[in-house]
């Protein structure tokens, strides 16, 4: 008789390294899927990008699309979608480590080779986590909201981005030597794309009489480095954790005597209750305060994802600014 295994009992497995029950009879998540070498990614930007600097030769999956990686739990399929890959990129820095160790930990073939895209930027390429971020002591179940040291919302920066685009040029060269130069050639012209796009953002921003906004959470550093806005203040600390009475009114107030303006949200949240509160008083005192939406690009739905994803989303995030920012 066939065992029935749920789901909570396979994961447990996989945590432990036990080959899972199943797992030698599921169907490979990469048949059909075309080209080598076979890339693994943990999230929506980062199959963006490899697949512009890898072009339609190199084969890509992705583990997050709608659930984002700050809630993402790897699962059975996962396992075999790592045992059958040649490359892994994940973001690292507190982002994605959480199942991303489970899951290398539990390769028992240890046959991929895995790169934190993030870990390799040079620490002048990092932001800081924010203080509150990093030392938060409110009492809330949030393990896998504590980044560390760095903010790793790296992707949200061009400088970043073209950076990482240069290490996974040179994993795939090392994976599939007979395209090394193309590779390369292909992370050059999306880091010039980069450029563009930053030189784009601050040229459009620069005639605006407001460059500061307060964020919905701590993900927003990297975008307001490139495009040289002001992060004033987060909503949200750690992600899903509204904020108390106590800290509203802290928002509430520097948005008066500082003359903040504008409240992004995400397309995820577009009205939080605390965004909304924030917003409803402000009229109240007159203020003609606004929001707008900024996407971190966390998730995707998955017929979305293609190679031209992330630089499509990263200029809608920038018109928003742009028809928002007074």
């Amino acid at each position: 008789m066939k065992l029935a295994i749920n789901r909570r009992v396979m994961l447990g497995f996989a945590a432990a390294g036990i080959c899972m029950p199943g797992c030698s009879s599921m169907e490979d998540p990469w048949k059909g899927v075309g080209g080598s070498p076979k890339v693994l990614v943990t999230f929506p930007p980062l199959y963006s990008m490899v697949k512009q600097v890898g072009g339609d030769g190199v084969a890509v999956l992705c583990l997050c699309t709608t659930t984002g990686p700050h809630h993402y739990s790897y699962n059975a399929r996962d396992a075999i979608l790592l045992r059958n890959a040649d490359l892994f990129f994940s973001v690292g820095l507190g982002l994605d480590d959480h199942f991303v160790d489970k899951m290398l930990a539990a390769d028992s073939g240890k046959t991929v080779r895995h790169a934190a895209l993030g870990k390799l930027l040079v620490p002048q390429n990092l932001c800081l986590a924010s203080p509150e971020e990093e030392h938060d002591h409110s009492g809330h179940d949030h393990d896998h909201h504590h980044h560390g040291e760095h903010d790793p919302h790296v992707w949200l920066g061009t400088r970043q981005c073209k950076a990482m685009a240069v290490d996974i040029a040179r994993y795939l060269g090392e994976q599939d030597p007979a395209n090394r130069d193309r590779y390369h050639a292909n992370a050059k012209a999306f880091g010039e794309r980069m450029d563009a796009l930053k030189k784009q953002g601050r040229d459009q921003l620069a005639a605006k009489k407001e460059n500061r906004l307060i964020s919905f959470h701590p993900s927003l550093a990297y975008l307001a480095d490139t495009f040289a806005l002001q992060i004033a203040d987060t909503i949200q600390i750690n992600p899903g954790a509204e904020p108390d009475g106590k800290r509203l009114a802290k928002l509430i107030a520097k948005c008066v005597e500082e003359k903040i303006r504008v409240l992004a949200v995400e397309p995820q949240y577009p009205t939080t209750t605390a965004s909304k509160l924030i917003l409803e008083e402000l009229k109240r005192k007159g203020i003609d305060a606004k929001m707008v939406e900024i996407d971190p690009l966390e998730t995707a739905e998955p017929s979305e994802l293609a190679a031209g994803w992330f630089e499509k989303k990263m200029q809608e995030n920038l018109k928003a600014l742009v028809e928002t920012l007074p």
